[in-house]
């Protein structure tokens, strides 16, 4: 059965593509403005003739305009089921208290609402990756989305497959979108980036938005695993942040040794392992700092805890797969 939104969805998306308007589209047709719209808008299929035409004009098949894409399962060889998301970890979350916060305290639309408005970097990012003629793979997107929304932002058209460790957040980010823009080209699965399910070379773009930073294995396998299932030319886009040695020597001796004992990783800057898992052309921008009194993360409650307000130094960086 076509899905009618779907289909007008990716009708309008190839008419943007090739720069025409609804009325110059209608024109070539021979048909009216308010049929075009009345397509687009997924109240009406061409009948077979303007099928024909339409993939004369954009060059794609009518099946490639009728059907919707079962891509995950090209990247993986698995189905998604009746809930049209991948999982490739337990359907449960194993923290039940912190996914019902994302459930009822409303996380992912105020997340999605903040990120419309304007955020000079993460736009920046956003737009850079939205010019990806091809699969996003945004990891640990988390509640706030990763650099999703910004991507979705500069492109609405853009073919993401949005994905977390944690099923709740996936589910969430699909019930959402679903609602507010249901875009057929639009992907979910729940796994462990540090272990991904993916074949080997078939994403253009891993969008990272702070998974990384952020993850639950070693980070040197989430790198690992990125290299190899990037394309050849494919890039990571990859954002944290990390705390420098000279804020960590400015800190009371024991408390030194608390953080280190703790949490060993906020001091690491990933760039060597990245150059060990395989990406040989990495350019680093540094976008600025953070805080923990500004922020409600694990690591932000132990600074806390132990009295003290630390600096993160957050950065970008690109790294080509070549």
């Amino acid at each position: 059965m076509v899905n009618k939104i779907h289909f007008g969805k990716r009708i309008a998306a190839l008419r943007r593509t090739k720069g025409l308007s609804q009325v110059e589209l209608a024109e070539k047709l021979g048909v009216t403005s308010q049929a075009v719209s009345k397509w687009e808008c997924g109240n009406a299929v061409p009948d077979i003739d303007l099928l024909l035409d339409l993939s004369h004009l954009y060059h794609v098949t009518i099946n490639k305009m009728l059907e919707d894409v079962d891509l995950l399962y090209e990247l993986t060889e698995s189905q998604t089921g009746s809930s049209d998301i991948a999982y490739f970890v337990s359907e449960e979350d194993p923290n039940l208290e912190w996914a019902n916060e994302i459930i009822h305290g409303g996380w992912i639309r105020r997340n999605w609402e903040h990120a419309q408005y304007e955020n000079f970097y993460r736009d920046a990012v956003g737009k850079q990756i939205a010019l990806c003629d091809g699969v996003i793979l945004e990891i640990g997107a988390g509640p706030g989305g990763g650099f999703m929304p910004y991507v979705l932002k500069a492109n609405p058209d853009a073919v993401i497959i949005i994905s977390d460790l944690s099923p709740t957040v996936v589910r969430e980010w699909k019930s959402f979108l679903d609602r507010t823009l249901a875009s057929p080209n639009l992907y979910y699965s729940a796994f462990d980036f540090c272990n991904m399910p993916f074949k080997d070379n078939c994403i253009d773009i891993i969008s990272d938005g702070g998974g990384i930073g952020n993850c639950i294995g070693e980070k040197t396998n989430a790198l690992k695993e990125a290299y190899r299932v990037l394309k050849p030319g494919g890039k990571l886009i990859t954002s944290t942040g990390f705390v420098n040695k000279e804020t960590l020597a400015s800190l009371p001796s024991e408390t030194q040794k608390i953080l280190l004992n703790k949490r060993p990783d906020i001091f690491e800057d990933l760039y060597e392992d990245t150059v060990l898992a395989g990406f040989s052309k990495i350019d680093s921008v540094i976008s600025g700092s953070w805080y923990t009194d500004n922020d409600d993360s694990e690591i932000a409650d132990l600074a806390r805890s132990l009295g003290i307000n630390l600096k993160f130094t957050s950065y970008t960086r690109y790294c080509m797969k070549e």
